[in-house]
Order: C-alpha cells, then sequence, then structure tokens
C-alpha cells in the first residue's frame, strides 16, 4: 500500500507549471530513497501513466494520464450534466422533460423524457423546430445580445411588435435565468426552462419540464421554476458559465 500512495504522490506533483519531473526532486521532496524513486517511475511508465523525456530530462506525464483525463472530462461534460438534472426534474415532478441546442433560428431536441403524467404533445429526439416561442429557445437565444438575435431571428417575427414581444422574452429571462412558457406550440401545454453554457467548449445548452397548464397550480409552479433555476446554477458554475458565476445569481428572483 505505501509504494501505492507513493506512487500516486508522484503524479500529484505534475502540473502545467510542472509538466516535468526528476527523480532527485522526487527523492528530495518526497523523502524516498532513489532507489524506490526510480522503481516506482518504472511501474508507472510501464502502464503508461508517465514516459522518460528524450535525453533522461524526467519523466512527464503519459498518454494512459490523458485516457484517464478524458474520461473524468467526459463524466462532467456539459451535456451529461444536463442530463442528470433532466432525470431529477423529471423524477420529482413527472412531467416531461427535454434538452435542446440552438441551430439558427430553430432548437433541436437531443432528449425526452417522460414521467408518469401524460401529455398530449410529446416532441421527439432530433425534431427540429422554431426557437420561439418555446422556453427552450428563449433561454437560448437570451444569451445572444439584442442585435444577433434580431439577426438570427430575421423574417421569422413579424413586424415591430413582435419584436419588442420577443425582446422583452429576452430580458426577463436574463433577470430571472429562466423563462415559463404559458400555453406555448399547443394551446393546454406549458413549460419551464433554463439554459447553461460552458465556455471552454462553446456549448449552450437548454433544459425544460413541459407540464399540462391545467395541471400546476401557482405553489407547484414557484417550486418548479426554483428547481429548474438551482439545477442551472449548480450547472452553471461547475463549468465557469459567465452568467450563472456571477455572484448575484445567487439571489432568489422569481
Amino acid at each position: 500500500m505505501s509504494s501505492l500512495e507513493n506512487g500516486l504522490k508522484i503524479l500529484t506533483h505534475f502540473s502545467k507549471d510542472r509538466p516535468v519531473l526528476r527523480v532527485s526532486e522526487v527523492c528530495r521532496e518526497l523523502e524516498i530513497p532513489k532507489s524506490s524513486v526510480s522503481r516506482l517511475l518504472k511501474t508507472l511508465n510501464e502502464f503508461g501513466l508517465v514516459e522518460r523525456e528524450a535525453g533522461d530530462a524526467g519523466y512527464v506525464l503519459g498518454v494512459k494520464a490523458l485516457a484517464l483525463a478524458d474520461c473524468f472530462v467526459a463524466a462532467r461534460s456539459l451535456l451529461s450534466m444536463v442530463n442528470a438534472s433532466i432525470d431529477e426534474l423529471v423524477s420529482e415532478f413527472q412531467f416531461v422533460g427535454y434538452v435542446a441546442v440552438l441551430s439558427g433560428a430553430d432548437i433541436i431536441i437531443l432528449r425526452a423524457k417522460s414521467g408518469s403524467y401524460p401529455l398530449r404533445l410529446v416532441h421527439a429526439v432530433g425534431r427540429r423546430m422554431p426557437a420561439l416561442p418555446t422556453a427552450l429557445g428563449v433561454t437560448l437565444l437570451a444569451r445572444q445580445a439584442d442585435e444577433q438575435i434580431l439577426n438570427t431571428l430575421d423574417g421569422k417575427l413579424d413586424g415591430a411588435e413582435a419584436r419588442e414581444n420577443a425582446l422583452a422574452r429576452i430580458k426577463e429571462t436574463r433577470r430571472t435565468g429562466v423563462f415559463n412558457l404559458f400555453d406555448g406550440m399547443r394551446s393546454g401545454v406549458s413549460a419551464v426552462g433554463a439554459a447553461v453554457c460552458d465556455p471552454a467548449r462553446h456549448e449552450n445548452i437548454s433544459f425544460s419540464i413541459s407540464y399540462p397548464s391545467d395541471a400546476v397550480d401557482e405553489p407547484l409552479l414557484k417550486r418548479m421554476r426554483v428547481r429548474v433555476r438551482e439545477e442551472a446554477l449548480r450547472i452553471g458554475k461547475s463549468v465557469g458559465d459567465p452568467f450563472w458565476s456571477d455572484p448575484s445569481r445567487g439571489e432568489e428572483v422569481l
């Protein structure tokens, strides 16, 4: 066990500021005999976790370490986190959960998860549909500047009043972080949604809970809005989303 611990200690000494480790450095800092350090590094090298630098300059992390890092990132990708949140929300409220991305003036459904409560309208995975007036689309559009939104929706908004209404929805979404659509694509079906962004990967994903309008009273709707917002806030902070990382986003604004 001590050899395993010492091997792991060696790996934790690698960093962006310190990509190369030398045997003498490890001996000094971990207070381990040179023979033991050499043996540990040789074992780590055999398993691909470290590699020897050309010219015997020291050791760097190996390709296996990269593969493990890739597994870590994949398990914590924006989509995987959003999917986990949808699972929780659907389990909690028993309505339909959706995940979508923006494609021009449309959204594309990435996931649809049904709860136990029946809903007359359920959109299939892969379906492309207009971003407006969906909760999924509004929350994604809210991440763009107003001028960009109007350019994106060019030809989709009929007249000045339609543009003003669209921007009003966007403004409210930016204030609260969530958007509640009442009787949207079909009368009697409403939704509450939010969007999150991973700036490192330039990914923007929205998620929503869709429900029969007459099945939700005001207290339940408030709880759904709060929970959707809590999930977006948690995910956003974990991936460094500039919107949700703003300290003021922790305040209750619903």
